[in-house]
């Protein structure tokens, strides 16, 4: 390339027209940009003339100048003002630039050129608290929320028919505009539009323009059997609206279990603490324990059952969400110690405690003592 010879450099015909020499500076200067060349100082160089180039053939007092008088007609000052320095020719060199970026950057942020950019909705959260019966055998839970929904009188456009939008004067339909600032240049969201590339000019009466509605929503919801603490269950669409043809968000209903009077969970098996009599712990017997889907079943106690003993009862806990077999029910014994005892009871543990060998309590001690110093 020869860095004085502008047309050469671009690789046009000196009759070129303005869009054809627009279109021979985009190709080199994407091929030739330094984010797609680093490191490389020869590509730099090149993209340097090339932006000289274009900067004096783009505009066309500098062009006419240059075609008379040459490069060095423009360095002496006979096309007007700046020269190079700093690229004076701004307007267009920031249009040029915004272009390249657009290209380079704005693919895969959805939406073209001139086309409104979709939104998804938001995603929403609701809590369900269910029984630990309604988690074992899984139920149909009602939920009641509110979400937004595409306005039934614009069908979610927001205008008061087709003519209530137009396309945005400020982006000129694309969604974005663009900022040239010395050598680079930057693309950023329309603020006149919100990047969606058109303007609401005659809104729609029933959303004020923003195309949804908030509305009350009801569903009923199936919670698997075997669903534990925490567990979240996703509705696909079942959220906010989307805009501009935007996919709905989900919702997320989040499950919590309610306290239950005899049983606590852990994973898929339950836990039962029984209590057990000292004179049943120590004899053994059977004892009833309570079953997660109804009624009651015996254990066998053994005879010295100590206090805090687990006895497994297997495939009598919680089912699986994922079909596999129940968990276990584990029954922990409580030996319960009576706090009042008739007289005859109390005769009966003493004579026990005294076949055990530990003698009479202190209290029974007591009391034979002071039957010696009274003589009875």
């Amino acid at each position: 390339m020869a860095s004085n010879d502008y047309y050469r450099t671009l690789g046009v015909a000196r009759n070129a027209g303005p869009d054809e020499i627009k279109s021979a500076y985009r190709k080199l200067a994407m091929k030739h940009h330094p984010d797609r060349n680093q490191g490389n100082s020869e590509s730099e160089s090149v993209f340097k003339e090339i932006n000289e180039a274009y900067e004096v053939l783009s505009t066309p007092e500098k062009r006419q100048v240059y075609d008379q008088y040459g490069a060095e007609g423009l360095k002496a000052g006979a096309g007007g003002r700046g020269g190079f320095g700093g690229f004076q020719g701004g307007a267009d060199m920031g249009d040029m630039f915004g272009d390249l970026f657009e290209n380079l950057f704005s693919q895969g942020q959805g939406g073209g050129r001139g086309r409104p950019r979709s939104r998804r909705g938001a995603d929403l959260k609701y809590e369900a608290s269910i029984t630990l019966e309604e988690a074992f055998t899984g139920v149909k839970v009602p939920v009641n929320f509110e979400r937004t929904e595409l306005c039934g009188e614009c069908d979610g456009t927001g205008a008061r028919g087709k003519t209530g939008i137009k396309k945005c004067p400020s982006c000129r339909g694309t969604g974005r505009v663009q900022y040239s600032q010395g050598f680079f240049a930057f693309s950023q969201a329309c603020p006149d539009c919100g990047g969606q590339g058109e303007v609401i000019t005659a809104p729609c009466k029933a959303c004020n323009g923003a195309g949804r509605q908030k509305k009350s929503a009801s569903m009923n919801i199936k919670i698997p059997a075997g669903v534990e603490e925490g567990a979240v269950l996703r509705v696909s669409g079942g959220g906010d609206a989307g805009l501009k043809g935007g996919d709905s968000g989900d919702l997320y209903i989040q499950v919590s279990l309610k306290h239950h009077s005899h049983f606590e969970r852990h994973g898929a098996d339950l836990v039962y603490e029984c209590p057990v009599a000292v004179w049943q712990a120590a004899l053994g017997g059977e004892a009833e324990v309570p079953v997660i889907e109804g009624g009651r079943m015996k254990i066998k106690i053994p005879q010295g059952t100590q206090h805090g003993k687990v006895f497994r009862v297997h495939g009598r806990g919680m089912p699986s969400p994922a079909g596999r077999d129940r968990g276990d029910l584990l029954v922990k014994v409580r030996v319960d110690v009576p706090h009042e005892l008739t007289p005859r009871q109390r005769e009966l543990f003493v004579e026990l405690a005294a076949l055990a060998g530990h003698g009479a309590p202190a209290e029974e001690k007591d009391k034979g003592f002071f039957k010696k110093i009274l003589g009875t």
